[in-house]
């Protein structure tokens, strides 16, 4: 094309121009104490294509060229738009595609190991923004870490297939591919820094008729399934390419439909069955109190909030609820204090009038420790008030039972968001700590507990699950096997605005529902609160930054599903493949080397 490098160029500027005014947007938001709502995609996803178009071959040149930037970048967008709200998780089965093909040795295309690499992380780096850029408004510069380094952590199964994928036929190197991505997600799902929201799997909660087959598999059956159809269809376009129309046609009949369409209609048979018959119903109430939390939750006086929820609760046992459900951290206390605690005292006497009714809170808790010794040092903070005078305490993120005797059960959350709620490698980066402590954080993180832990347990058992817990299937066979027979999700969603996140929080948790065969009561403080059934379906959301109580029955079960019984059977198999597979090659290289 003539005049390519000019319009390459201007087309750049014109990005970073659009990022930078996006930029000054959110700077101006900022000072009225506005929220950002959608501004982080416009800033990512324009500086990001304007730095790719500058690192790529210009894709104006030729066919060639076009396909390598653009054929990516598509793929990075139905991986995107396959997740929440969108109604097309099948997208999914498209976004390898491209990069499979570009780095197809075969196909001649000629590019580099280096430049493979590129084109794999131009996919992972646009799913990751138009997937998850509410993640910024939390914080700008949480959103960039989260996005540019879970897309590099993306490239580590991506760079073992290239490595393996032509020392192997083309069937093993499918199931290699899909044995190293399962791995990833599975340690994803398993180290400090974790982050496996764009689980492939997850792409189906947003439509559940089509993953009613978790309660085998969990997520990464889903996983596997969507990088299966990736598989097929590449090997189809491959053909095509090849000039094998009558091959890339049976590979589309006789191996992409097969796959695609057994477990659809297995699904849909499983959806269409009755669901599994309550050994108990109780009377439940989800307490939406809608407090904005970058802005008002933690600014307004907190007897302004308890008064909104104590009418709220009261509400709520008067239409006859007999477990009320508060979101993530809406009552605070002072566990020292013990029932002295003021807002303790509070909600006793208010429970007194409903003697056989439980309050089920998310807590904002702390204990404050006479000396260090009778802390646990993995947990503990130390304030110096002045010489001499030092209080060590802990922190927690928790939930807790009460009822009119006051706080009877307790449990803290354990799966912690990196960054925000613990200090991810504590032990390895020891030396940044002056630098955390100066900046008025702490590498002490928030308190947790082992093992998972229900509550009510001797007539009723609920699984109390603290926002990002909803997100980590294998993590909830803990509470099931504590004696929970139904799930209560307590969270604060209004961290991102009227955003994709709080949505896609809502419908991920809800797969739960599905592998465990569980009923959810769903509480946020803003965000979506409702029920959710055993298959997924949503019943009564509530809508965002809307004030409410929704009263349901909860049907609870004592049911274990394949999955409940044997966890992440899959992502464990795919384990081992990947470490045979990786030892196999050195071993096989060594042997021909000494024959």
């Amino acid at each position: 094309m003539k005049h390519a490098n000019l319009i390459k160029w201007l087309i750049i500027f014109f990005l970073f121009v659009l990022g930078s005014l996006a930029v000054v947007e959110k700077i101006n938001r900022l000072e009225r104490q506005e929220l950002w709502g959608y501004l982080p995609l416009g800033i990512f996803i324009g500086y990001w294509i304007a730095i790719s178009l500058i690192l790529f071959p210009n894709p104006l040149k030729n066919k060639k060229s076009a396909f390598a930037f653009i054929g990516p970048l598509l793929g990075g967008l139905a991986l995107a738009f396959s997740f929440p709200p969108s109604p097309f998780p099948l997208l999914a089965m498209a976004g390898f595609i491209p990069i499979l093909l570009l780095s197809d040795r075969q196909l001649n295309f000629g590019y580099s190991r280096k430049m493979r690499l590129l084109m794999a992380f131009h996919t992972f780096m646009t799913w990751n923004i138009v997937a998850t850029f509410w993640v910024a408004n939390t914080a700008l510069a949480a959103g960039i870490f989260a996005i540019v380094v879970n897309s590099l952590l993306m490239l580590i199964p991506w760079t073992l297939f290239l490595w393996t994928r032509h020392r192997i036929g083309f069937f093993k190197a499918g199931v290699i591919f899909a044995s190293y991505w399962l791995t990833f997600e599975f340690l994803h799902h398993n180290w400090e820094l974790t982050w496996p929201w764009l689980t492939l799997g997850n792409a189906l909660s947003g439509l559940p008729i089509l993953a009613q087959w978790y309660e085998f598999t969990g997520s990464p059956g889903g996983s596997l399934w969507i990088i299966g159809g990736n598989w097929w269809l590449y090997l189809a376009a491959k053909r095509s390419m090849m000039g094998y129309p009558r091959a890339a046609k049976n590979y589309i009949y006789f191996r992409f439909l097969p796959w695609l369409i057994i477990p659809s209609l297995l699904s849909i048979y499983i959806y269409s069955k009755p669901d599994t018959e309550a050994e108990k119903i109780i009377k439940v109430a989800v307490v939406q109190p809608n407090f904005e939390p970058h802005y008002e939750k933690f600014r307004i006086p907190y007897s302004m909030q308890l008064q909104r929820i104590s009418e709220q609760i009261e509400y709520a046992l008067e239409a006859g609820a007999e477990i009320v459900v508060l979101p993530e951290t809406s009552v605070r206390v002072n566990l020292h204090e013990g029932k002295s605690d003021g807002t303790l005292r509070s909600l006793t006497r208010l429970m007194e009038k409903y003697p056989d009714a439980h309050l089920i809170a998310g807590l904002n808790s702390l204990y404050i420790f006479e000396n260090r010794e009778q802390a646990d040092e993995a947990f503990l903070r130390i304030h110096i008030r002045a010489p001499g005078d030092t209080i060590f305490w802990e922190s927690h993120n928790s939930a807790g039972v009460i009822n009119r005797h006051g706080l009877q059960e307790i449990y803290f959350k354990s799966k912690l968001v990196p960054g925000a709620e613990i200090f991810p490698f504590r032990n390895l980066l020891f030396f940044m700590e002056p630098l955390v402590d100066q900046l008025g954080g702490s590498t002490s993180g928030l308190r947790t507990q082992e093992e998972r832990s229900a509550f009510l347990t001797e007539n009723i058992g609920l699984a109390p699950v603290i926002c990002y817990e909803s997100v980590f299937g294998e993590f909830h066979r803990g509470y099931f096997e504590a004696g929970a027979r139904g799930i209560l999700i307590m969270t604060n969603d209004g961290w991102w605005d009227n955003s994709p996140g709080h949505i896609q929080h809502l419908y991920i948790g809800a797969l739960r529902a599905i592998e465990y065969r569980k009923e959810i009561a769903r509480s946020a403080n803003t965000g979506i609160s409702g029920f959710i059934d055993e298959k997924g379906r949503v019943r009564y959301p509530t809508l965002y930054e809307e004030t409410a109580v929704v009263i349901d029955e909860l049907r609870l079960n004592s049911r274990q599903t394949f999955y409940a019984r044997n966890g992440d059977i899959l992502s464990r198999i795919a384990g081992l493949l990947s470490l045979g597979f990786l030892l196999l090659l050195p071993a096989n290289k060594l042997k021909s080397k000494l024959l």
